[in-house]
C-alpha cells in the first residue's frame, strides 16, 4: 500500500492529549494513508488528491457535460489491532456547495479498500452504510462536519483488517443532479482506542527478584513489587493510567486467596504492596501474582512467584586460623602480610555466604555450598592487637550475631634510631635501620612526600642512610623487604626539627613561680637553632614588636624592668642575616608583687563614708621586701599623680579633701599608690577602692512621677530636700538648659514649680551649695511629658 500513498499526504495521526479530565483518555488524530475521487465522465481514470478539496456529487463543465464524483478514503488501523475503539469522531468540511438551497444529502459508506486508486469503472466493493454526514447542520458551506466512527472503526479493527476504507457521495438520485454537488474537505478522525495494559513485570518479593529457584524472605510482612506498562502513550515518557491488583494465596491452600488494588498511577509505573502484620507465618510457602488494568481493560494476571518465609537467623559462625591463631598474645604474621581465614556455618544448614570486616562485618563472601565453609585471605594493616568481625547470613539474607574474633598481629616494622636528635635546620640527619623479620635484603624509605628510595641491607640485616628534614614537623617512612617478596609494617618516624629560639630567664621562670618583684631589672637570655641569626623579635604582653640584635654566637640578652605585678607574656622569634624567620615561641612569667599597703579610717576600703569638704588621711606603709623606700607616687582617680616623701620608717600620710565634681560612678574612687626607692625603682601598683557620701538631694514629685506622666502646659511641683549640711541653695536645669537657683528653706528643702512646654524624655538635674560654695553630688530625675 506504501506505492499508493500521494507524495506529502500526512501517513499518521498526530498525538495530542485532550483537555478534558484524565478519564476521557489518550486521543489520537489520524489522517488518511490515500485519497482519491471517481469521475463517472471518465470512468476508467482514478483522480488521486494530494492537497485541497475534492468533489463529491454532480457537476457541469465549461463545455456544459455533467460530471458525478466519489471520493475514497482510506486508513491505517495495523496500530490499533486488538484496541477497543472507546471514542472514534470523524470530521470532514465543505469549500463550496452549488445550491446551498438543497438539502444536504452527503452519505459516508464504508468499502473494501482498494488495491489501487479506484475508478468509476472498477469501484471497490461496498460493506455498509456508516451514516449521513451532516444533515442536520443548517450552515452552509458547512466549515465543519461531524460524523461518529466508533461502530464502524470497532468493527474493522475485529474483523483483523489493517486498513479501512470509506466513501464519500450524495444520496440516491440526488447524486446525480448538479444542484447537490459540492467541494470537500479530506477526512480526519479524532481517535481514542485503548490497548489493555502490559502483564505486569519484575516481580521482586522484599527486594528479591522471582526466578525458577524458590526464593526466601526473612519476614512475616514482605513487601510485593510489580512493574506495569501500557502501550497507550500519552507522549514519549507517560502511559495509560493504570492500578495493579496483587494476589497472593498459600501454596497449600490456593482457595485462600487475598487480593488487592492499588490506587492510580501513569504507565509505566512501580507498584508495591506490603503483607499486612499477622498474615504470614515463619515457615510458610506462598504465591503471588499481579494484573493490570486501565479504565477500560486489563492484563491477564502474571506468573505467580513463589517464596518461603524462614525469620530464624542462623547462629553465629565459627572462625579458624593457623596463620593467625586466636587469642596468641605473642603475634604472628605482619602489617600487610596475609593469612588464611576459615568460616564455618556452625551446624546451620541453609547459610549461603558469610559478611567479614576488621571493624563490622562488610565485605560478603559466598560460601562454597549451602551451609559449607568458606576460606579467605585477610592481611592486617596493623600491628599489635586485632579483630575481625564476621556473621553468617542465610539463603534469606537473615544474619547471624557477630563472631568476634580476636589476634595479635607482629610488629614487623624496622627499628630507626636517629643519629643526631638535637639537629638544627640544614644539619643532615643518619639514621639506622634495624631489622625485625628474618631475611631482610633491603629498605624502602621516604621522607616526606619525597619519592621512594631503596637501599641494601647489609650482612646484619640493617642499614643506614642520611636524610635532610625539613623545618618543622617530618614524617620517615621505613619498610623492610625480605628475600621471598614479604614486606613489613611502616615504622613511620616522626621527626620535628625546631627552629624557634630557646628563651631562659633566672629573674622571670616560667614554671609559674613568683619572679623578680615588679621594679626590678631581669635578663631574657635569647639562643638560636637555627644558623645566621642576626637579631630577635619580640613583644612583651603583646605590645609592640621589638628587636635585640644578636652576638657573634647568635645569642642576645634583653633586660627588663616588669611595672606592674602578675601575669605577664613574653614572645621570641629568630631572624637571620637572609631575613628567614624562626618559628615563634611564647612563655608566661610572674614578677612578684611589692606594692605598698594603704589604709584609711576616714574613708575605709570598701565603704561609704566623708562626703563633700570633708577631709581624709590615708597612710602608706612599704612591702618588706621592696628595701629602703625614698617616697610614694599616689593618685586619686582622675586626678594628676603626685609624690609625698616618706619618714624616716617609710611611712607617709596625705590629706585628701573629695572634689565632687570630679567624682562619678555613685562616689566610687581608686587610689593608685607605687612606692620609689632612692635608686629610683617603681614598684607595682596598690589600688585601693572607696565609696565617697557626694550627699545628693532627694528629688520626688506628685505631679511629674518619674514613670511618666506630665501634660505639655500643665504646671507641677517638684520637692527638692538637701542632704549636704548648711546647704542654702539648690542650682538645678532642665535637659542641659542654662541653671537656675532656688533657695533652700529652714527644714532643708524647697518647692520647684515648673510648666512642661515640649513633649518627650527629659531630665531635672539638681544639686545643693553651702554658702562657701562646697557643693554636693548631682541627682538626675528623668521625665516623661506627653502632649494631651
Amino acid at each position: 500500500m506504501a506505492g499508493l500513498l500521494a507524495a506529502g499526504l500526512a501517513t499518521a495521526g498526530t498525538l495530542v492529549t485532550t483537555a478534558q479530565p484524565a478519564s476521557a483518555g489518550i486521543f489520537e488524530y489520524i489522517r488518511p494513508v490515500q485519497i482519491s475521487y471517481t469521475d463517472s465522465a471518465e470512468p476508467t481514470t482514478a483522480f488521486p488528491v494530494t492537497t485541497g478539496s475534492f468533489p463529491v456529487g454532480a457537476w457541469l463543465d465549461d463545455a456544459g457535460d455533467k460530471h458525478t464524483a466519489r471520493a475514497y478514503l482510506t486508513f491505517d488501523l495495523a496500530r490499533y489491532q486488538g484496541r477497543q475503539v472507546i471514542e472514534a469522531t470523524g470530521d470532514t468540511g465543505e469549500t463550496t456547495v452549488t445550491d446551498c438551497a438543497q438539502p444536504r444529502r452527503v452519505e459516508l459508506w464504508r468499502t473494501k479498500t482498494p488495491t489501487a486508486p479506484p475508478t468509476w469503472k472498477n469501484a471497490p466493493k461496498v460493506r455498509g452504510k456508516v451514516a449521513d454526514v451532516g444533515a442536520s447542520t443548517s450552515t452552509c458551506p458547512a466549515p465543519r462536519l461531524e460524523v461518529d466512527l466508533q461502530a464502524a472503526l470497532q468493527q474493522a479493527i475485529d474483523e483483523g483488517l489493517t486498513e479501512v476504507t470509506f466513501m464519500l457521495r450524495v444520496a440516491g438520485k440526488s447524486e446525480s443532479k448538479p444542484q447537490h454537488g459540492r467541494q470537500m474537505k479530506s477526512l480526519g478522525i479524532s481517535l481514542h482506542a485503548n490497548a489493555a495494559p502490559d502483564v505486569p513485570s519484575d516481580l521482586r518479593v522484599s527486594g528479591l527478584a522471582c526466578t525458577s529457584d524458590e526464593v526466601y524472605v526473612g519476614t512475616t510482612t514482605p513487601v510485593l513489587y510489580a512493574s506495569v506498562t501500557d502501550p497507550d502513550k500519552v507522549d514519549v515518557f507517560v502511559g495509560d493510567s493504570v492500578t495493579a491488583t496483587f494476589a497472593w494465596w498459600p501454596v497449600d491452600q490456593p482457595t485462600q486467596r487475598t487480593e488487592w488494588t492499588s490506587s492510580e498511577r501513569y504507565a509505566p509505573a512501580a507498584f508495591q504492596y506490603t503483607v499486612p502484620s499477622g498474615s504470614m507465618v515463619n515457615g510458610g510457602r506462598y504465591a503471588f501474582a499481579v494484573r493490570a488494568a486501565d479504565r477500560w481493560a486489563g492484563s491477564d494476571w502474571s506468573a505467580p512467584c513463589l517464596f518461603t518465609v524462614d525469620t530464624v537467623r542462623p547462629p553465629a559462625p565459627t572462625v579458624t586460623s593457623a596463620d593467625y591463631p586466636n587469642g596468641s598474645g605473642v603475634g604472628s604474621g605482619g602489617p600487610g602480610i596475609p593469612g588464611r581465614f576459615t568460616f564455618s556455618a556452625n551446624g546451620a544448614d541453609d547459610v549461603v555466604g558469610y559478611r567479614y570486616g576488621p571493624s563490622s562485618a562488610t565485605t560478603y563472601v559466598a560460601a562454597d555450598q549451602v551451609g559449607g565453609d568458606v576460606t579467605i585471605e585477610y592481611a592486617p594493616t596493623r600491628y599489635g592487637f586485632n579483630q575481625l568481625y564476621v556473621t553468617s547470613v542465610d539463603r534469606t539474607g537473615n544474619r547471624s550475631a557477630q563472631t568476634i574474633y580476636e589476634f595479635f598481629v607482629r610488629d614487623t616494622a624496622p627499628l630507626v634510631v636517629d643519629g643526631n636528635p638535637d639537629g638544627w635546620l640544614g644539619d643532615p640527619r643518619e639514621f639506622t635501620f634495624t631489622p625485625q623479620m628474618d631475611q631482610v635484603v633491603e629498605y624502602t624509605y621516604w621522607l616526606n612526600d619525597d619519592d621512594p628510595q631503596t637501599v641494601p641491607a647489609g650482612t646484619d640485616g640493617g642499614a643506614t642512610v642520611t636524610v635532610l628534614p625539613v623545618a618543622g614537623r617530618n614524617t620517615l617512612h621505613v619498610v623492610s623487604h625480605t628475600a621471598d617478596g614479604l614486606q613489613s609494617g611502616d615504622a613511620e618516624r616522626y621527626i620535628y626539627v625546631a627552629t624557634s629560639p630557646i628563651v631562659t630567664s633566672e629573674q622571670f621562670p616560667f614554671d609559674g613561680s613568683p619572679g623578680a618583684p615588679a621594679g626590678t631589672e631581669g635578663m631574657f637570655l635569647f639562643q638560636p637553632r637555627m644558623y645566621g641569626v642576626v637579631e630577635y623579635v619580640y613583644t612583651i604582653n603583646g605590645g609592640d614588636p621589638q628587636t635585640v640584635a644578636a652576638t657573634a654566637d647568635g645569642s642576645a640578652e634583653l633586660h627588663y624592668t616588669a611595672r606592674d605585678a602578675g601575669y605577664h607574656t613574653i614572645g621570641v622569634h629568630s631572624r637571620t642575616d637572609a631575613g628567614v624567620e624562626s618559628e615563634s615561641v611564647s612563655y608566661a612569667f610572674y614578677p612578684a608583687s611589692v606594692a605598698p599597703t594603704v589604709a584609711s579610717d576616714d574613708y575605709p576600703a570598701g565603704a561609704l563614708s566623708g562626703g563633700p569638704g570633708v577631709a581624709g588621711d590615708f597612710t602608706f606603709q612599704p612591702h618588706p621586701d621592696f628595701g629602703p623606700v625614698e617616697g610614694y607616687l599616689y593618685t586619686f582617680g582622675h586626678e594628676p599623680e603626685r609624690f609625698v616623701a616618706a619618714g624616716s620608717d617609710g611611712v607617709a600620710t596625705v590629706e585628701w579633701i573629695p572634689d565632687v565634681v570630679g567624682i562619678s560612678d555613685g562616689g566610687w574612687v581608686q587610689l593608685q599608690v607605687r612606692q620609689r626607692s632612692a635608686a629610683g625603682v617603681v614598684s607595682d601598683a596598690r589600688w585601693y577602692s572607696f565609696r565617697v557620701d557626694l550627699k545628693n538631694p532627694a528629688v520626688e514629685s506628685d505631679d511629674f512621677p518619674w514613670w511618666g506622666g506630665g501634660t505639655v502646659g500643665t504646671p507641677g511641683e517638684f520637692r527638692l530636700t538637701a542632704a549636704l549640711a548648711g546647704s542654702v541653695e539648690f542650682v538645678y536645669s532642665f535637659d542641659g538648659g542654662p541653671e537656675a537657683t532656688l533657695p533652700v528653706g529652714p527644714d532643708g528643702t524647697a518647692a520647684l514649680e515648673w510648666t512642661p512646654q515640649s513633649p518627650g524624655q527629659q531630665t531635672l538635674v539638681v544639686r545643693s551649695r553651702t554658702s562657701d560654695g562646697l557643693e554636693s553630688g548631682l541627682t538626675s530625675y528623668p521625665l516623661w511629658i506627653v502632649l494631651s
